[in-house]
């Protein structure tokens, strides 16, 4: 018991780093929940920068600059050829637009690749001058069409920059839809607030007791080895479950969700990847690591387990290399077996990512135990 509560002691002092690690976790989690919630109804036209150079001065080009005019910014003044290079290089300016001589004839005449006749000077690595591309020709092939309907030049510009300019707004239609997807968004990040807090808390605490003084002095005391043992794997369930519980609370009150079919999927993968954090600390704290490197060692494990397992990078995102590797990581089979939940499925169809988590989480402790022991021989 006196083993247990000195545990308990030494974690006060470790309770800033828990606060800190549940404040990031929530923090993110809500973030990305709002991100992924309900969508804007409205929909708005992206502005550019443009150089305009109208040589043709008719009423369908100064229309057509008009048009352009009313959502994007046209540069006024003259410039360089290397002005306009380092305005588009730096993407102040997404188009060099030059409307020749000629154009407004050839437009009225029906020339329907009138458009072509304009010089766009883009950067082709960026999408920005395509779409101000597709604006010109959209806008002169409605333009043309009014005109052909016997509307005159003025009367057809007009109702061609009404009719791109409505963008009307969407309904989604379903009900339930944001709350269906909150709770996968929300459960997605909690992992990275239980690897932290488990780590910056329990580890520290566990390699203070495995210090050459601390074992000096349990070797010498009344209380047998195992109890030891006992007590600190009592104390490290406790927090565990402590932590576990905070999690699921914060995820369920967020998502407004809790004790459904598919709740009870994500619990149990919850547990199974706690078991395995826990498994990995046990492992890690054989290998005589400094308390002061403990802080160091949480940022990169957790850091480097939640970017490349799924938790902050979706795993349809990854790339082939990190998704090979992340399929070696227990977080990638937590992500697997949300997806899954997701999709409908059951726990025999996450049985497997169930399985895998654990069976890292043991292979990895049963490492940490054999180094501990070699070190214990060694120490004699």
């Amino acid at each position: 018991m006196t083993v247990f509560k000195t545990f308990f002691k030494v974690l006060k002092n470790y309770k800033i780093s828990l606060i800190i690690y549940l404040s990031i976790s929530i923090g993110v989690t809500a973030m990305l929940a709002g991100m992924s919630g309900g969508s804007d109804n409205k929909y708005s036209t992206t502005s550019h920068g443009l150089i305009v150079i109208d040589n043709d001065d008719s009423e369908i080009s100064r229309e057509l600059v008009a048009f352009l005019d009313e959502y994007n910014e046209i540069k006024k003044g003259d410039y360089t050829d290397e002005q306009i290079a380092q305005l588009m290089y730096y993407t102040k300016i997404s188009n060099y637009l030059v409307i020749p001589e000629g154009f407004g004839d050839a437009f009225t005449a029906g020339n329907i690749d009138a458009s072509s006749m304009i010089d766009s000077t883009k950067d082709a690595g960026s999408r920005m001058g395509y779409l101000i591309e597709a604006e010109i020709e959209s806008y002169l092939n409605l333009y043309a069409n009014y005109m052909r309907g016997g509307y005159d030049a003025a009367e057809a510009a007009g109702l061609a920059k009404t009719a791109l300019m409505d963008h009307s707004s969407v309904e989604m239609i379903g009900d339930g839809k944001e709350e269906v997807s909150s709770i996968f968004v929300i459960f997605q990040c909690l992992p990275y607030g239980i690897l932290t807090m488990l780590f910056s808390a329990v580890l520290p605490v566990i390699l203070r007791f495995n210090t050459e003084i601390i074992n000096k002095r349990t070797n010498i005391s009344s209380t047998s080895n195992t109890k030891i043992q006992f007590s600190l794997a009592a104390a490290v369930s406790v927090v565990a479950v402590i932590v576990f519980t905070l999690l699921m609370v914060i995820g369920s009150v967020m998502s407004k969700e809790a004790f459904t079919d598919r709740w009870f999927l994500i619990f149990v993968d919850m547990i199974v990847f706690s078991l395995t954090v826990i498994m990995m600390i046990v492992a890690l704290s054989n290998f005589r690591i400094k308390v002061d490197f403990a802080a160091g060692l949480t940022n990169i494990i957790c850091l480097s387990f939640s970017f490349l397992g799924g938790i902050f990078v979706p795993l349809e995102f990854l790339g082939g290399g990190a998704k090979t590797i992340g399929q070696f990581l227990p977080t990638y089979w937590f992500s697997e077996a949300l997806l899954r939940i997701k999709d409908g499925k059951g726990i025999a169809d996450i049985a497997n990512c169930l399985l895998i988590q654990l069976l890292f989480g043991v292979m990895v402790m049963a490492i940490g135990l054999a180094v501990g022991k070699y070190n214990v021989k060694k120490a004699e």
